[in-house]
């Protein structure tokens, strides 16, 4: 079974993306000023939409409606039925009329001044209702939606996205997923269907997946260090300080006391701070490694950090963890899958 989409014409949109010197306080506001003006465009399509049922929207408009921080659009990848100018709308097998089963043969529906793409499932239909009358699918349905098009980095980033410390949707956690893509392959069992497409790939996603990031740059950092074959690291590790003050650590090894954090800030102020927080946290024995936006973008850079990190685990657990040759992602899901069954 795969998701059957129809064409539609661009006619709205901005793709909206956060600078590395957004603070969090602000990156939340344009998160909600994001999220707020889609739910109106969503209300002013539902008002003209000529549907008998109401929409329940997907995919790319789904993640504006829920304010992901994070697209996988933000990434630079074209795909046209994906884009943000659209409206995308998925028809459960309940919901399908007669036209709706010929919809990857239709051309894309324009409701005054919007376009809106459809797409159809074959099972039923996970939502969340954001506001009152506008409903999309919920995290793990927009996930698995996402699936087909998505590699297995970008299908991790998106998870993660989901799952941040601070949401503007209501928290998920990996357990949400495993229970939702158990519940996908039962009712494919017990209907004589075959999965969604996608599925496999979400479920080797899995054990990369991490809850409580706050930013795809953890992700992309911790994926890497597992790719060199070092440990999970401990996702936004709490520390308490000598002063009895609490730190959040980005990634950290607390058996080796190593603590490895991104830091896209580039504010003088926030220089400042983070270089008390840094000065409290090696006073506690810590080791700390520091990796920059530009660094996380350099084959060469990062691959001197994870050397030192390797160096370090080493030095303070006694265990080489250091591979010769990075492993593919898939490789490291494969490895952590068999850690999880095993």
């Amino acid at each position: 079974m795969e998701w059957i989409y129809t064409d539609a014409p661009a006619i709205y949109g901005r793709r909206m993306g956060y600078s590395d010197e957004t603070s969090a306080s602000e990156a939340r506001g344009l998160q909600r000023e994001r999220r707020d003006l889609e739910v109106q465009r969503c209300a002013a399509a539902e008002d003209v939409c000529g549907r008998q049922v109401a929409c329940v929207f997907a995919l790319t408009t789904a993640l504006a409606l829920m304010g992901l921080d994070w697209t996988p659009l933000t990434t630079g990848v074209t795909r046209r039925r994906l884009r943000p100018e659209y409206l995308q709308v998925v028809v459960g097998p309940s919901d399908l009329k007669p036209e709706d089963r010929i919809a990857s043969k239709r051309h894309g529906r324009v409701y005054g001044r919007f376009s809106v793409t459809y797409f159809k499932s074959g099972i039923p239909l996970k939502t969340i209702e954001v506001a009152p009358g506008v409903t999309c699918t919920s995290c793990a349905f927009t996930w698995l939606m996402f699936a087909q098009w998505l590699d297995l980095e970008e299908l991790v980033k998106l998870g993660d996205a989901m799952m941040r410390r601070y949401t503007l949707h209501e928290m998920m956690t990996i357990q949400d997923f495993v229970d939702f893509l158990d519940w996908v392959d039962e009712y494919a069992r017990r209907n004589h269907r075959y999965a969604p497409r996608g599925i496999m790939k979400c479920r080797k996603a899995l054990p990369l997946m991490a809850q409580g990031t706050d930013s795809v740059a953890e992700t992309m950092l911790r994926l890497i260090l597992i790719r060199y074959g070092l440990p999970i690291p401990c996702v936004n590790y709490q520390l308490v300080l000598r002063d009895g003050s609490l730190v959040f650590l980005d990634l950290a090894y607390p058996e080796a006391k190593i603590d490895i954090e991104y830091d896209g800030r580039h504010h003088r102020y926030q220089w400042a701070r983070d270089a008390q927080r840094t000065m409290k946290i090696r006073a506690e024995g810590w080791e700390y490694f520091q990796v920059t936006s530009e660094m996380l973008s350099d084959d060469e850079q990062m691959f001197m950090v994870v050397v030192l990190v390797a160096r370090c685990l080493k030095e303070r657990t006694g265990k080489d963890y250091l591979l010769p040759q990075p492993l593919t992602l898939e490789q490291a899901a494969d490895q952590r899958r068999a850690v999880w069954h095993g």
